[in-house]
């Protein structure tokens, strides 16, 4: 009898623990306080990117409540920090030892507080006068393109691979200037500087005509998603 009431004084302890803890947790909802943290992510420089001279770093940040501001690290130490859309900063790679490697992440602070971090990019720091336009992985959904935008010099040479990592084919790559860019989201008549249809793995080395923004079109029209490894630089 007495091994019974034990069991049952036991039994609600727990219940009442169970309880206390409940009614707290209710209310941090009851009194608006939130504890969960902001999500971020870099998005600029890719993973493994070549880069050198002065680097912009960009990153995403969402809160359920909202972002106060983000963060900027490059190899554990803060680099800059920025409170509106789009998050960035400049980094200057341009003393670090060529063929170096660097860590760059974020934390993103929401309006109580909260910190959430980033996953850390690794990059490389490129030879003298080279620079990277893009190194990594795109992935492009079916019958969607995507487009990377870059600044260049007229003495500079775009040198690059794409090389589709899953099943398919890429319908097309396009190399264009700023003005036939626009022509071709117009659906109007444009010239492409280079221009490769149907294909696995291709690349080009080509040099710029004249300085000015340009686009990397990646063009998927097949029904299916395609996953891309794709790196350019500018010699």
């Amino acid at each position: 009898m007495q091994n019974a009431e034990v069991r049952m004084r036991r039994i609600a302890a727990v219940l009442l623990v169970a309880a206390a803890v409940a009614v707290v947790a209710g209310c941090d909802w009851l009194l608006g306080l939130d504890t969960t943290p902001p999500i971020c992510a870099i998005t600029c420089p890719a993973d493994s990117a070549a880069v050198n001279g002065v680097v912009q770093i960009v990153a995403t940040a969402s809160d359920s409540v909202g972002v106060e501001r983000v963060e900027f690290y490059a190899d554990g130490t803060i680099v800059g920090t920025d409170s509106s859309v789009p998050y960035s900063t400049s980094w200057d790679a341009s003393s670090l030892a060529e063929g170096s490697w660097h860590s760059v992440s974020c934390i993103a602070y929401d309006l109580d507080q909260n910190k959430g971090y980033s996953d850390t990019v690794l990059v490389v720091i490129a030879a003298a006068g080279q620079r990277s336009v893009y190194h990594g992985e795109l992935d492009i959904s079916a019958g969607t393109r995507q487009a990377l935008r870059f600044d260049a010099r007229a003495a500079d040479t775009l040198a690059g691979d794409v090389q589709v990592v899953s099943a398919g084919a890429l319908s097309s790559f396009m190399w264009l200037d700023d003005a036939n860019y626009q022509k071709y989201l117009a659906s109007q008549t444009y010239t492409a500087l280079f221009r490769q249809d149907g294909f696995q793995q291709m690349s080009v080395r080509q040099p710029v005509p004249a300085g000015g923004s340009y686009y990397l079109v990646f063009a998927n029209s097949g029904g299916s998603a395609l996953k891309c490894w794709v790196r350019f630089v500018l010699e």
